[in-house]
């Protein structure tokens, strides 16, 4: 089994001033993508959960979304539950550091407790087995948004990378009513333009892009459009960041740089406004299983992506942790003539006003 523990990403700092470190510690600064499915992307028994989590405190993170499963074939209700129980089990050995929120009164006991506060997502809308009124269980649960596709068509509508992009179908519809019913934010990530578009018109909350890149920057499928992002702003919701760099450079580069991330902020920026943009990482702390599986035929089957995937699962799908990246960024996003505001702002204040919204 190959480690990539020690690829030049995985080792990578990112230097940063004082000025930018402070910004950050005194943001809302949220990830609003850390991957960590359960357990494939953790040591087994996860025994560097808390140190990875102190040290996002430490880098000045607030909040979290802690995607405990993503969809894959013939995925259930059962397999998201057990997902969340690996988490949930690491959250308590240390309730103490930990808050799982799902109201922004939540949010601001856990910062004012000095704890790092944990929502959930789940990358597709399997889970919910086309029973609407399972959305509501999992907002209970503590999941803020669920993906409506991951990469595929299923009865919601298309993925990302389905050629023939078709639109919202009739449950997909009504899954997003229930969404709206129930407080759940939409996120369009990983799902197809037609799909997007729809479910921004129908939507009557905020929709988000949790973690995508822009399309116009590299036209890779996983990016949003142009056309999107103005669609999700319309709504009054947010774009994150990814920081996979297959996903954002097409040299599919051993380190992520701030530089590329800031073509596609600046440019979604330019589009919209800094009111709708967002941090998400997409971020994986152990790599390993996840790049295996993406050299195989079923990671072809889940990301047909024309081998971009692939190329990036050799050398370990280099991707920027965002606890030693976030506050590089901000120097990035100061040195071209960003506000402070502006920063915290990006940082998690937009996403803030989206929950602030939308959770009840």
């Amino acid at each position: 089994m190959t480690d990539f523990s020690q690829i030049p990403q995985r080792l990578h700092e990112y230097p940063a001033s004082d000025r930018a470190k402070e910004i950050v510690k005194k943001s809302l600064t949220t990830d609003s993508l850390y991957s960590g499915t359960w357990p494939e992307q953790w040591s087994p028994g996860a025994p560097e959960f808390h140190d990875i989590m102190d040290e996002l405190k430490a880098a000045g993170f607030k909040m979290i979304a802690a995607c405990p499963q993503s969809d894959k074939p013939g995925t259930t209700f059962l397999d998201a539950i057990k997902s969340l129980e690996g988490w949930l089990k690491k959250l308590n050995e240390r309730p103490e550091s930990y808050k799982i929120v799902r109201t922004t009164r939540d949010i601001d006991e856990a910062v004012a407790a000095g704890k790092l506060a944990i929502f959930f997502t789940h990358q597709g809308s399997k889970p919910f087995e086309e029973d609407l009124d399972r959305v509501a269980v999992f907002r209970e649960l503590g999941y803020a948004y669920c993906l409506l596709a991951y990469n595929l068509r299923n009865s919601v509508g298309d993925g990302c990378v389905e050629p023939e992009n078709a639109g919202l179908t009739s449950f997909g519809k009504m899954l997003v009513d229930a969404y709206n019913r129930y407080g759940m934010i939409l996120d369009v990530t990983h799902v197809g333009e037609r799909t997007s578009l729809d479910v921004c018109e129908r939507s009557n909350a905020p929709v988000i892009s949790s973690h995508s890149g822009a399309y116009s920057v590299f036209a890779y499928p996983r990016n949003i459009s142009d056309e999107r992002i103005k669609a999700i702003a319309a709504t009054g919701g947010v774009c994150a960041m990814n920081m996979v760099g297959a996903f954002l450079d097409p040299s599919n580069p051993d380190i992520v740089t701030t530089d590329i991330l800031f073509q596609h902020i600046d440019h979604m920026v330019n589009l919209v406004g800094i009111d709708y943009v967002g941090f998400g990482s997409d971020y994986i702390p152990d790599i390993t299983k996840t790049a295996q599986i993406f050299q195989t035929p079923l990671g072809d089957l889940g990301f047909p992506d024309g081998g971009v995937i692939k190329a990036a699962a050799a050398k370990g799908i280099p991707s920027a942790n965002p606890a030693r990246i976030v506050a590089a960024l901000v120097d990035k996003l100061l040195e071209n003539g960003y506000s402070e505001e502006d920063c915290g702002k990006f940082l998690g204040g937009n996403l803030y006003r989206v929950f602030d919204q939308v959770w009840h």
